[in-house]
């Protein structure tokens, strides 16, 4: 007994810290896709330490596709981009300075050429 109390305490934190994160998530962003891509930009992306060497950054591209296009055809899009990212890093035509770093420019509208020239 004595043993199981500081564990139920222990969960009890937990799940009183998640309920707080959820919370703090879910005002306004309504759609689940979008509720992941800000749970990733918010909280893995800030824990991961990585960032995306493109401008906009992944994760922004990601939510800007997906808000043009739909879940399925904008998420296609941002896997297209992160694969062809690395062959881009060798483009040195494309790098431009934001915030005093060296960013790959690689927009939206470089990548959708083929959706909005059927579309038209």
């Amino acid at each position: 007994m004595k043993t199981a109390l500081p564990l139920y305490l222990l969960l009890a934190g937990a799940s009183f810290a998640v309920a707080l994160l959820w919370q703090s998530l879910t005002p306004a962003l309504g759609k689940p896709e979008v509720m992941f891509m800000h749970y990733y930009r918010h909280v893995i992306g800030q824990l991961d330490g990585r960032t995306c060497p493109s401008y906009p950054v992944c994760s922004l591209y990601a939510a800007q596709a997906v808000a043009k296009y739909g879940f399925l055809t904008g998420s296609w899009l941002a896997m297209d981009r992160i694969i062809h990212e690395a062959d881009d890093l060798y483009d040195d035509s494309r790098w431009i300075t934001v915030n005093g770093k060296k960013r790959l420019y690689d927009p939206l509208a470089r990548n959708d050429f083929w959706i909005t020239k059927e579309k038209q």
